[in-house]
This record gives C-alpha cells, sequence and structure tokens, in this order.
C-alpha cells in the first residue's frame, strides 16, 4: 500500500461550463504546481494509484512538488450526469480543455503563480490544444507523455474507425463505453514484444481497481467495468487519420516529449512530427527503453517520473 503521506486529498470545484458538474482535482505535496491530465479510458487514478508504494504523484511530491490530478468531466469522481443522458459521444477535447482552464484558474488563485502541465496520451491532445489555445501565457512549462499529434494509425483506424469509412468514428459509439479490467489488459500487452516482462507486476491491476471505487455504475455488469467518455473517439480517430487537433507552433512555453520507445499508439515519427512544429524554442525529447503507451506503468517508470521531475525544476 502507498505510504499515508503520499495519499492524495480531493478537491471538488465548480465547473464553469457544465451545470451541475462538480471537477475533482486530487491534490498531493508542497512546492511548484503541476496539473496532471489523464488519457482516454482511466481517470487520474493513474497518476496516485497505490502502484507498490510508488506512483507518479507521489514522486512528484517527493521532488519538492505540489502535484494536482483532474478528472476530466464524465471520468472518475467527475460525475456527470449530462453524460447518462447523451447519445452521441460525450466530452471531447473541446469540452475538456474547459475543465483543464477551471483546475488552471482555480491552482493559480492557489498558488500565486501558473502550474506547469503534464498530459499523457489522449490528455497530451488536451493538454496541447490547451497550451495552444485559451491556455496561453497561463501555464508555466508543458510536458506530452506519449504523445498522440496525427500520423495515420491503422490499429487505431481498425478500432474505432467506420467499417465504411475509416476517416470517420464508428457510429456505434454513444455517449460512453464500459471496459472491463481483461480488456484493458489486453490493450496494454497487445503492444508488447511477446515474453517480455516490462511492466510492473499487478500496475495496471492496481489502477484499475481504484478506479472501478470511483465507477458508480461499475457493477452493473456480472464483471464490474469502468466507463469513459466517447467524445475521446472523436478527437482520436482525427488524429489517427493524420489531421492535428491543434497548432503546435502556437505552443510557447518550454516543452518536453516522452514516451516509450516500443509504443505504437504514440509512434517515434509521430511523436518527432510533433517535436520539430512546437513553436518554443526550449524543448526536449525522450525515449524511454524497454517501454510502450503505459511506460508510466512499466518497471523503468521511475525514469519517467524523473526525467520529468528535472524538466520542471524551476
Amino acid at each position: 500500500m502507498i505510504e499515508e503521506k503520499y495519499r492524495p486529498i480531493s478537491n471538488f470545484i465548480p465547473s464553469t461550463s457544465e451545470l451541475g458538474l462538480e471537477l475533482h482535482v486530487a491534490e498531493l505535496g508542497k512546492g511548484s504546481p503541476i496539473l496532471f491530465v489523464h488519457g482516454a479510458t482511466v481517470a487520474s487514478h493513474g497518476f496516485y494509484a497505490p502502484v507498490k508504494g510508488r506512483n507518479w504523484m507521489a514522486a512528484a511530491a517527493e521532488a519538492g512538488f505540489a502535484s494536482y490530478a483532474l478528472d476530466i468531466r464524465g471520468y472518475g469522481k467527475s460525475q456527470s450526469d449530462q453524460m447518462w443522458k447523451q447519445t452521441n459521444p460525450y466530452a471531447p477535447a473541446s469540452d475538456a480543455i474547459k475543465d483543464i482552464d477551471d483546475a488552471v484558474e482555480w491552482i493559480s488563485r492557489r498558488h500565486r503563480c501558473a502550474p506547469s502541465l503534464v498530459g499523457i496520451s489522449w490528455g497530451s491532445v488536451t493538454c496541447g490544444l490547451y497550451a495552444s489555445t485559451i491556455g496561453r501565457g497561463r501555464i508555466n512549462r508543458l510536458v506530452l507523455a506519449a504523445p498522440i499529434f496525427a500520423e495515420r494509425n491503422e490499429l487505431w483506424r481498425n478500432m474505432i474507425g467506420d467499417p465504411a469509412d475509416k476517416e470517420k468514428l464508428n457510429p456505434a459509439f454513444g455517449a460512453y463505453r464500459a471496459t472491463a479490467l481483461a480488456d484493458l489488459m489486453d490493450r496494454v500487452n497487445e503492444e508488447l514484444p511477446v515474453g517480455c516482462d516490462w511492466h510492473s507486476e499487478g500496475a495496471v491491476e492496481a489502477v484499475v481497481t481504484s478506479a472501478l471505487q470511483d465507477d458508480v455504475k461499475s457493477n452493473n455488469f456480472a464483471v464490474p467495468k469502468l466507463h469513459s467518455p466517447n467524445g475521446t473517439f472523436v478527437d482520436l480517430i482525427q488524429c489517427f487519420n493524420g489531421v492535428p487537433l491543434y497548432q503546435p507552433e502556437d505552443v510557447n512555453v518550454p516543452v518536453m516529449i516522452i514516451r516509450g520507445s516500443h509504443d505504437l499508439t504514440s509512434t517515434r515519427s509521430d511523436a518527432l512530427n510533433l517535436f520539430d512544429k512546437i513553436g518554443s524554442s526550449e524543448r526536449r525529447y525522450i525515449e524511454i527503453a524497454n517501454g510502450g503507451h503505459f511506460v508510466s506503468l512499466a518497471k523503468n517508470s521511475g525514469e519517467v517520473f524523473s526525467e520529468t521531475n528535472n524538466f520542471l525544476t524551476p
């Protein structure tokens, strides 16, 4: 179990764009502020779940940061009544950046300074969009982990594209989806070389178990499932057809890109294309060997944490 001193506390802040929505922001540590933004399936639990006593937020706290992790609307403890009522995919990046802005504003008031921003996977899309549009001038530094930008990716086109036209999202996707642990484990393992033992034992299970505890409808199934908004797929089908959701030239803060060397979702060519287009003169590109898309949960996750801490250290 994670040490008590590294157990985050929960804050709830009102959304300025969805009536009645309370956004959950986990908090841990003291110092310069960092805001973590999650990916497409699991909420902020991926940053603070008890993974053998160690996780990204704990590593940031140990390094002297005040770390915060946001649940985008519909994820985790940011429960939305609207999501259950909709039929179209809920909470795409255009909505997510409003939640990020609410959290940035709240953190900035608390600390009287701009936070740095760390986005992983789909969170790299929302954070990149935020930093290049409404967040310009509102953040300090930007880390894009396992980033997704704009490259044709047949693996994902086949997974979420319309069978009749893979330029478009499969119309079968409604407002949200439900994912069992076994399905997520298949997703984690499918991109890794056969027989490798790169992932930290029990890490994914710990994250999903933590997330299921906050999912109000997870037990509606014989096997508990985790609910996630499908607005992410509206964004990702564009990215994986080579259509960027934002202009990286408009990002004007220092940026670090970090990815696992064997990541088939955040490919090297896509990440380097993004790196070359970023407008900031201060930027860094890091690859972690023996890691895939979920390298932050791998045995060598400490490299991800230390590289991030070093880049964000004032």
